[in-house]
């Protein structure tokens, strides 16, 4: 009777240090993101609220317009205001597009002359007359545990 004892516990000891690694191993993700900075993209002018806001984060110079970096993406409330957030990224340079396709077809509407239709907004509410703003203009640092930007459509 003791030696079934004795094997119990041996295997209970043995469950607890295996269990404990592996709860460790799954929650890393979570402590390692939390650990990183955030930021959090206000939008504002999202007008008339239809359709989709897309907030799009691009974390380099080379990269700008080219390859996103992080996307989100959803439905601007009655006031026209969509909040996004990123969690546990780099610190870093970063700059932000948000486009509000208004219709929802998943395409930037350009009118006459290739200006928009649909709002159009960068981060440092950066703005060029010609072409697009270059990633110097809007570009901005992450280098806290909490950044918060607006960008205010046009």
């Amino acid at each position: 009777m003791s030696s079934i004892k004795a094997t119990l516990e041996r295997t209970n000891m043995i469950n607890r240090c295996l269990i404990v690694p592996a709860l460790l191993f799954l929650a890393y993700p979570r402590i390692s993101a939390a650990a990183l900075p955030s930021l959090t993209v206000h939008v504002r002018n999202a007008l008339p609220p239809t359709g989709t806001v897309e907030v799009t984060l691009f974390n380099s110079e080379e990269s700008f317009l080219k390859e996103i970096h992080l996307q989100q993406s959803g439905k601007a409330n009655e006031s026209g205001e969509f909040t996004a957030e990123f969690a546990g990224i780099e610190e870093g340079e970063y700059a932000v597009v948000v486009v509000h396709d208004e219709n929802g077809n998943q395409i930037y509407d350009a009118g006459f002359l290739g200006f928009g239709t649909e709002g159009l907004g960068y981060s440092n509410n950066g703005w060029s007359w010609f072409g697009r703003p270059d990633f110097n203009e809007v570009k901005f640092t992450v280098d806290s545990e909490y950044t918060e930007i607006e960008i205010i459509l046009d």
